[in-house]
């Protein structure tokens, strides 16, 4: 029997601020997860990824390196594609260091945290990082990505 997909809520965050209202809205009146983070696991890492273009992106290992160069000049283009037009789907892999613990931070820790690095991504003026994976990117392409990336993570979270 195939495994099916959890149940997820379609989310179109227009901006920061709609996104944030959501999370504030699941820290103030709880939620169901409906996938394998919590609140605190979600915002730590879109967080995360949202500030790598401005402080730098994980080191891979090194074995990873030449996987990461060939991917980025060969199906790379196709899967930024695919995001920008569809956005994330769920089963793609990421970093294991941008997955929190569960009990690293509090829910409340966590939405704090991000709305500092929205805070920060927002006040940013300068050149931002290029994606080991799809190259350069300007601030518009970035935050599109990183509501993207809220949208997948923070649909597995539903209100109660």
């Amino acid at each position: 029997m195939a495994k099916s997909e959890p149940k997820k809520r379609q989310l179109k965050y227009r901006d920061f601020d709609a996104m944030m209202a959501d999370v504030n809205s699941l820290l103030d009146n709880g939620y169901i997860s409906n996938g394998n983070w919590t609140l605190a696991q979600a915002c730590g890492h879109v967080s995360d990824w949202m500030r790598f273009p401005i402080d730098g992106y994980p080191t891979p290992p090194l074995f990873m390196r030449p996987i990461f160069w060939v991917m980025k000049i060969t199906v790379a283009p196709g899967m930024k594609r695919k995001i920008l037009s569809e956005g994330f789907t769920g089963g793609m892999p990421t970093a294991p260091e941008t997955v929190p613990k569960p009990d690293a931070l509090s829910d409340q820790e966590a939405v704090e945290q991000l709305q500092k690095t929205v805070d920060r991504v927002q006040a940013h003026n300068g050149e931002l990082i290029p994606s080991p994976l799809f190259g350069a990117q300007d601030k518009e392409l970035h935050t599109k990505v990183s509501l993207l990336h809220a949208e997948h993570h923070f649909g597995y979270l539903e209100p109660k």
